[in-house]
């Protein structure tokens, strides 16, 4: 079996290991390291790994645990001796994602932004630009595009600062994006009871509509309708354009589409496959459009009290 890499074999030695002394083993790492193989741990599957792979994780284990006794028992002369020459900051710079240098130069000034984006390759600036804020944005550019010399002088302290504090940053999460947030009040506020749900979107649309709006468009998934009991979405399609279900339908899973098909008369059902022969290549916004409509239309029967989800 090839070697694995050192995440990999992490893995498979926690997955032998007891509940509790993994557990205890994920404690001591960072914060990012233990939420990643958490999650790798649970996809993981079932069974035992195989012997060969567990022996090639424990000989790297023991490899690494002689390493790092011989260190130990260095004098701090032999460890200098061992120590690389000091890094160019600039080179390690370029090493360092778009997103996590982005975030590290947050709160910095334009010029000093624009500087250090002044050593790096127009692809990567081009995605650091995207995420740092957009009243930054024109003035950051045109500063770039500004010909001259690069000061050297400055450009080495501050790409060092920016890489110190890309380091600090690796074990602290970074904060949730609105949309992120958004989602999340959506997938919480999908799993609430319908009298429980809608009294927090009316305060919710009284405090901020444009957020209540971004919200209730996730709030409600075509998927929804295979909630809904035959009667109510017979009562549902009578108020919808037959070719608005049509788009809506493009590109579904093939149980949502049985269950609206299922519910529609012979001459609808005609009209329906019609129409859907007749799309062809259709733009992705237009299929999202058609489907903000239907969904529109669950949730306007819900809050009548017509449709009821199970």
């Amino acid at each position: 079996m090839a070697e694995s890499n050192g995440e990999d074999a992490a893995l498979m030695l926690l997955r032998v290991l007891p509940v509790d002394v993994a557990e205890n083993v994920l404690s001591q790492l960072s914060l990012e390291s233990s939420m990643r193989l958490r999650r790798r741990l649970r996809l993981a599957p079932g069974e035992p790994p195989p012997i060969a792979e567990l022996d090639d994780a424990l000989a790297q284990f023991f490899d690494l645990l002689r390493l790092i006794r011989r260190r130990a028992a260095m004098s701090p002369d032999e460890i200098a001796a061992e120590q690389p020459p000091p890094a160019n900051p600039i080179d390690e710079l370029k090493l360092i994602p778009p997103d996590q240098l982005a975030r590290a130069m947050e709160g910095e000034q334009a010029g000093a932004i624009s500087l250090i984006l002044s050593a790096l390759d127009p692809a990567t600036v081009g995605q650091i630009i995207r995420r740092l804020p957009a009243e930054q944005r024109a003035e950051i550019a045109l500063r770039i595009a500004k010909p001259g010399t690069r000061n050297l002088s400055l450009l080495q302290p501050l790409a060092k600062a920016v890489v110190e504090k890309t380091r600090k940053l690796r074990d602290v999460p970074s904060a949730p994006s609105q949309e992120e947030l958004i989602q999340n009040l959506a997938d919480m506020l999908r799993s609430f009871p319908r009298n429980d749900r809608m009294p927090v979107v009316q305060k919710l649309e009284q405090a901020d509509p444009e957020i209540a709006s971004r919200v209730v468009e996730k709030l409600y998934r075509m998927e929804d309708l295979l909630r809904i009991p035959d009667r109510q979405i017979q009562m549902l399609l009578g108020k919808l354009d037959v070719k608005t279900v049509a788009v809506a339908l493009k590109g579904v899973v093939p149980t949502i589409r049985q269950k609206v098909t299922s519910n529609m008369s012979s001459r609808s059902k005609s009209v329906l496959e019609e129409e859907s022969e007749l799309l062809g290549s259709i733009a992705d916004s237009v299929v999202r459009e058609a489907q903000g409509t239907v969904l529109a239309a669950v949730r306007k029967g819900e809050e009548d009290g017509q449709i009821t989800m199970d």
